[in-house]
């Protein structure tokens, strides 16, 4: 992150960028889920400045107009490739997106997958309690995104806290 930004810049920028728009599942103002994420990853002792920005930003470039180079130049190339590591771009079949997506996050730099395993925290329990339909097929590609993170870092992320409350999260909707 640049020597002059706040997080609360990162927030306000965020809060503006995803202005209006709201969770599908709850209605919720979108900026609660970027709080949730940072909240779950502050719980957990993640507290970067740079982890913290790309939490508020992660969904930046999937679900708003802003680009890789407007994140470099307001936040630095560390923030703006976290973010563009969580950003899914992939294209093709629902099957073939979610494949895609997690051998991309596989690959993805471990603080990248923090911040992933905070968003499958956050979004699995909203979704699991406002639209658990919903919630099966969400839940099975976070589960295919998890196993596939893990299968990279082995027993590094599978003894991590934050990575077993994200895989309880996902077999929630399995029940």
């Amino acid at each position: 992150m640049t020597v002059a930004t706040t997080i609360q810049d990162v927030r306000d920028f965020a809060l503006a960028k995803h202005n209006g728009q709201v969770r599908t599942h709850d209605g919720m103002p979108y900026i609660q889920h970027l709080d949730g994420v940072v909240a779950i990853l502050k719980d957990h002792g993640y507290k970067s400045p740079d982890v913290v920005a790309a939490a508020f930003l992660h969904d930046t470039l999937e679900k708003t107009a802003t680009t890789v180079d407007e994140l470099i130049e307001k936040f630095g190339p560390s923030v703006a490739e976290l973010v563009f590591w969580l950003t899914d771009s992939e294209q093709g079949s629902k099957e073939a997106c979610a494949t895609q997506s997690a051998w991309r996050l596989s690959r993805a730099p471990w603080h990248a997958k923090l911040i992933k395993l905070a968003d499958i925290i956050d979004n699995g329990t909203a979704i699991v309690t406002h639209n658990p339909d919903f919630g099966l097929t969400f839940l099975e590609d976070k589960r295919l995104q998890l196993k596939k993170m893990a299968e990279v870092e082995g027993s590094r992320l599978l003894r991590l806290p934050l990575f077993q409350r994200a895989a309880i999260v996902t077999e929630l909707a399995s029940l």
